[in-house]
């Protein structure tokens, strides 16, 4: 597939799936969206790999009361390009959070500038046009569209460029092994990030429990996964039965 093409289809993606946020339609994910470029670039494993990194890093990050934070969604698809051909995911991953970080201003540009339309719909609505109030209401919409799928269409086909540097990097050792060192710090980094908003306190046994199973059980992540699931129900049935 051409970058023309593919920047066609993610940037797309990318717009529309902001819009659908913007309803409530939650599709705009990094796990979703790492296995939408792995499929359209043919590696999904790397696609899922970059995505649940970035999944991680982004768990407890929200926009509360339209505050910017990276752009985990759109830093997984070029995180996902990049370490796909250049055949190292730690490489890819850091191009993530690169990607991720630099994102944010797009953001602040995209809120900002649907001012321009509110402004616009207070007037019609001054003027009881509820007409032009809507349709100014949803035109609103499109520097969000906007801001997502334009970076993303431009930086797909320019994207060759980051490619090269990347496997200029894979080449010189310490620069390699350096990547491979912040790749795998990242995922660590977003789960201290986790842990820093639960109770450890009380929930330290669980924590052990599951490291355990982890580390010496050589259970895997969906498994463990239930486990959890399980100890969060126990958990909630304890805590409703004191408060009654």
């Amino acid at each position: 597939m051409s970058n023309v093409l593919l920047g066609i289809i993610l940037g797309l993606w990318s717009g529309i799936s902001m819009c659908l946020n913007l309803s409530g339609l939650g599709v705009r994910t990094p796990i979703i969206t790492g296995l939408l470029t792995g499929l359209c670039i043919g590696d999904i494993g790397t696609g899922l790999q970059v995505g649940s990194v970035m999944l991680v890093n982004s768990i407890g990050f929200y926009t509360f009361g339209g505050a910017t934070i990276p752009d985990y969604i759109t830093g997984s698809i070029f995180g996902t390009i990049v370490g796909s051909r250049s055949a190292n995911v730690e490489s890819g991953i850091v191009v993530a959070q690169g990607i991720a970080l630099l994102m944010t201003q797009m953001d602040v540009l995209g809120r900002s500038s649907t001012t321009v339309f509110q402004h616009l719909g207070d007037k019609a609505l001054a003027e009881n046009n509820i007409g032009k109030f809507e349709t100014y209401t949803l035109l609103g919409t499109l520097p969000w569209i906007l801001s997502r799928a334009i970076p993303v269409f431009l930086g797909i086909i320019l994207i060759d460029n980051i490619v090269v540097l990347t496997d200029f990097a894979n080449s010189v050792d310490w620069i390699r092994k350096g990547l491979a060192c912040v790749g795998g710090a990242l995922p660590a980094v977003g789960f201290a990030l986790l842990l820093s908003y639960m109770d450890l306190k009380k929930m330290w046994p669980f924590f052990i429990v599951g490291f355990l199973l982890y580390s010496y059980a050589n259970m895997g992540t969906l498994p463990l996964a239930l486990v959890g699931l399980v100890a969060a129900n126990f958990v909630l049935k304890q805590q409703e039965g004191g408060a009654q």
